[in-house]
């Protein structure tokens, strides 16, 4: 209650009043929109971030190379100028040069120029930094070493010009995909601080953007502010002159908000409960629901490694509960994962997956493969053939060890809150101990990034197919989104191939052995892709919610007048 009592006073703080500012239609609330999420963001340096909405803010602030756009019809992605007015492709696929847009400048007023782009990717190449998007440097060329050869591989004729040379060829979709997310930051501010010291020294670095938004304010676990960007170029001046996030980690007191108008848009840990839609429908006209389709999925993450023995000696030891890929098959056909979703979202809202593929790509879909429908009876089986046998207390026991774990899952989600639930209950009538623990989101994601868990539930947004490539890959100490440690040579050859240029029928050929893998492997139970309800305030205007993110057009977001 103090933890209320505390945010909606800083609400009020915002504007005096916000019931004085509506009956006033002051300037504060017709030019400042104000939005509820459930936890702060990691960073709001594009080298640094891992949260999907932490992303999104970092585009409204950094340069982007390109602009993707995405065809709900075709559910392919196209991609036109941002920073880069135009680009070309040599013919073998090994080369790309970008043409910069003239007069883009930092917010502090310092030419935007090529070499940004080169000292940054330096920065990502660099273990020091930790960069979660480190992988994609290394399809550039490489010393002896095998590390990225940034002098050799990025050329900078002049400042306007940017040249990439790749040690293979890759499909445009690729590079355009992964190049645009390597936002850049400002070489003249990020040279002051060492590469490993980026990390540590997060807070004191100044976040230099030439985005239509700036950073105003940042007050951890509490809010940020951003305001237009009176120079910005990319592509202009967002509309609205604030966009303000308030970090409210309780989904009552977010849709008490919403309702009441103290904010205007409520997007975070899965929007708007599916089982509130009819109440707000009913009750709550000046409300609209906007929902994003198949982008977001929810999974229990399986360490697939002894996870102390990496930590200590960075040796690869089979985890003793979820290192047999039988085991985890056995986990995911003992989850009733339909009752989750007809007991919270809705057979029309989340549809059941067996892999990371979202169900938007439906002409690669392998349809093949066993849905792993509910079965504890077979699930049982399959433990028992692994040496899993009741034990004195009813608790699956083998070579005297318990099968017992903690799953861990982050505060201020009630969809994964009653998923966990039901996964304690489905687990516990197959003799499994399945302990919950919830934990703040920060500290959440620092545990999944250092193994430090037995078991997560855990989710991404995936919406792209070149974002399919990073999930996984057997060097998981590189690859931050592959949180279970999941190594397979030929998945990592399948990657590998579906990076360069194909021709149609050899793509699809190698989406099918990728979804194969996931499939029988298990590295993770995937639960199920979900919509996402995202509730605005129809007072918000000219919002574009799509596949590729919520904020999306944020910076042509504006406020109407209230009813």
């Amino acid at each position: 209650m103090k933890r209320q009592l505390t945010l909606i006073a800083l609400i009020f703080a915002l504007c005096s009043t916000l019931s004085a500012c509506r009956q006033n239609n002051g300037e504060f609330r017709s030019n400042t929109i104000i939005t509820a999420v459930s936890a702060d963001f990691d960073y709001l340096n594009p080298l640094l971030i891992q949260l999907s909405l932490s992303r999104e803010v970092c585009t409204l602030i950094y340069p982007s190379l390109v602009k993707p756009t995405y065809d709900e019809k075709t559910g392919n992605i196209a991609f036109s100028p941002s920073a880069a007015t135009s680009w070309e492709f040599s013919p073998d696929g090994k080369n790309v040069s970008f043409h910069l847009k003239k007069g883009i400048r930092w917010e502090d007023g310092t030419p935007l120029s090529s070499h940004d782009f080169k000292y940054s990717y330096s920065l990502y190449a660099n273990p020091a930094t930790a960069s979660s998007r480190q992988d994609y440097l290394n399809d550039l060329l490489l010393k002896e070493n095998g590390t990225p050869d940034i002098q050799r591989a990025v050329e900078t004729p002049d400042s306007l010009t940017l040249v990439l040379h790749f040690n293979r060829a890759l499909s445009a979709s690729i590079v355009l995909d992964h190049f645009n997310d390597l936002m850049p930051v400002a070489k003249h501010v990020m040279e002051q601080f060492k590469p490993e010291e980026i990390r540590s020294r997060a807070t004191e670095i100044p976040i230099v953007g030439a985005g239509p938004f700036k950073v105003s304010q940042w007050a951890r676990q509490d809010k940020l502010v951003l305001e237009t960007s009176p120079t910005s170029t990319l592509p202009y001046p967002a509309k609205t002159r604030s966009l303000i996030f308030v970090v409210v980690p309780e989904y009552t007191t977010r849709l008490a908000m919403l309702k009441s108008g103290q904010i205007d848009a409520l997007i975070s840990a899965g929007g708007i409960n599916p089982i509130d839609t009819r109440e707000l429908a009913q009750n709550s006209p000046d409300i609209q629901i906007r929902p994003v389709k198949d982008r977001y999925f929810d999974s229990i993450v399986w360490l697939n490694i002894d996870g102390e023995k990496w930590r200590s000696e960075k040796k690869v030891v089979p985890n003793p509960l979820f290192g047999d890929p039988a085991v985890r098959r056995a986990m995911t056909l003992a989850i009733d994962r339909q009752s989750i979703i007809d007991g919270f979202m809705g057979p029309e809202h989340a549809t059941i997956v067996n892999t990371s593929l979202s169900p938007a790509y439906r002409s690669i879909a392998n349809t093949s493969l066993d849905p792993y429908s509910y079965n504890p009876q077979k699930a049982t089986t399959l433990l028992a053939r692994a040496g899993w046998t009741p034990g004195a207390d009813g608790i699956l026991q083998k070579n005297g060890e318990r099968f017992s774990f903690e799953l861990a899952a982050p505060v201020g989600n009630p969809r994964r809150n009653y998923a966990a639930t039901i996964i304690q209950q489905n687990l516990r009538q197959i003799g499994i101990d399945c302990r919950l623990r919830f934990e703040e989101n920060l500290v959440f994601l620092k545990n999944q990034n250092e193994f430090r868990y037995e078991a997560a539930l855990s989710g991404l947004a995936a919406e792209t197919l070149p974002f399919q490539l990073i999930i996984w890959g057997s060097d998981f100490q590189n690859r931050t989104f592959n949180s279970s440690a999941f190594q397979n040579a030929e998945l990592d050859s399948i990657i590998g191939k579906l990076s360069g240029p194909l021709a149609e029928k050899d793509a699809l050929r190698l989406w099918q052995s990728y979804q194969r893998i996931l499939h029988d492997r298990q590295p993770r139970t995937f639960l199920y892709y979900y919509d996402e309800l995202e509730g605005f305030s129809r007072r918000v205007e000219n919002t574009d919610i799509n596949l590729l993110a919520t904020l999306y057009n944020a910076y042509d977001w504006t406020l109407g007048k209230e009813p």
